[in-house]
């Protein structure tokens, strides 16, 4: 949907459509969901947040309709 979205506008000026996949987070919604799951396994959403800051950042300003994968260890682009 994201990659559709982002072909309909790339003509638009300013507007960017990209998307963060956050994968696999400990919170307390996936605790309860997967209780036999180790919660030590899993990323904290904190340690995901510079992937959204470069999405909303400078940096990303030639960026458009990509996934971020946040799970890879330097956050991989996905070209879809």
């Amino acid at each position: 949907m994201m990659q559709v979205l982002a072909d309909e506008l790339a003509d638009r000026n300013r507007i960017r459509v990209n998307s963060l996949n956050p994968g696999r987070l400990r919170t307390q919604m996936r605790a309860e969901a997967y209780p036999a799951e180790d919660p030590a396994s899993l990323r904290r959403p904190k340690e995901i947040t510079n992937g959204y800051l470069f999405l909303l950042g400078p940096d990303s300003a030639d960026v458009h309709g990509i996934t971020l994968d946040a799970q890879s260890k330097g956050a991989t682009l996905i070209q879809e």
